[in-house]
């Protein structure tokens, strides 16, 4: 059977149907429902006159690869190789410094592959939105990011491996910065 329209219409689908598949009834994952929804949120509370079109291709790009995160704990290439291209739009370096933060950026990936220390996908999704941005405002993202995450933490169960998702906090903390970026990077410039 093919789906209905409005069973295609993100959040309120869920809700309607309990989590459920109208057809099948098999269980539809909460992480999808919270996804969708806070993406919506975040989507609505920009301000589209002084939004730009590619920051809302990123963030949609972060949100997409944050689903792929929690569920899988990792992320597709061509996942990252889309979050690249659309940072491409926007470059806010000159290429004598990004020559040399694409050297440093693949002696990390060398050293990470070793030692394990982050996962290579948040990596590459540092460096894609450094091309965006700047060194204090990844600064900020990093540490809203870290901040949501201890919070995630505190009240999810300690997972199992020691290892969580850290891209949906990264794209928190994108969100985050960016919406108050003109409070947050003077205070540490």
């Amino acid at each position: 059977m093919q789906l209905a329209a409005y069973d295609l219409i993100p959040v309120l689908s869920y809700i309607i149907l309990i989590g459920k598949c109208r057809y099948c009834k098999s269980s539809l994952s909460a992480t999808f429902f919270f996804n969708e929804l806070m993406l919506g949120i975040a989507l609505a509370s920009l301000n589209i006159q002084h939004t730009n079109f590619p920051f809302m291709l990123s963030l949609i790009m972060m949100a997409f690869l944050s689903s792929f995160d929690l569920v899988q704990k990792q992320v597709p290439t061509w996942g990252i190789l889309g979050l690249f291209c659309i940072c491409l739009l926007l470059i806010a370096h000159p290429l004598t410094q990004i020559g040399p933060a694409f050297v440093i950026y693949l002696v990390v990936q060398l050293i990470n592959q070793k030692k394990h220390w982050v996962g290579a996908g948040d990596l590459d999704i540092y460096f894609c939105l450094w091309l965006i941005s700047s060194v204090l405002f990844l600064l900020w993202t990093t540490f809203i990011a870290c901040i949501a995450a201890l919070v995630y933490l505190i009240v999810a169960p300690w997972p199992k491996d020691s290892k969580i998702p850290f891209v949906p906090f990264i794209s928190v903390g994108y969100f985050v910065t960016f919406q108050f970026q003109s409070v947050l990077l003077p205070l540490i410039s």
